[in-house]
């Protein structure tokens, strides 16, 4: 599957997404622009491991705690 998160933020970043980038787009865009394989292949994508989000809230907690550094 095309990771349609990861092939925007290429072609504006030019680079690998970061995860503050990730969490700003899940704080402004609506919640079904992008689905839960979406964001969980973009955030391990951001963070170099593999992340498997269940759900759109657990998304949310672990995209705060990776932007802080807490994970």
């Amino acid at each position: 599957m095309e990771n349609r998160i990861l092939r925007r933020l290429e072609g504006r970043l030019g680079a690998q997404p970061d995860v503050t980038w990730l969490l700003t787009l899940f704080t402004v865009l609506p919640l079904n622009t992008y689905t839960l394989p979406e964001w969980n292949e973009a955030l391990s994508a951001a963070l170099g491991r593999r992340i498997l989000c269940p759900s759109y809230r657990v998304l949310n907690e672990y995209l705060h705690r990776a932007v802080l550094g807490l994970q």
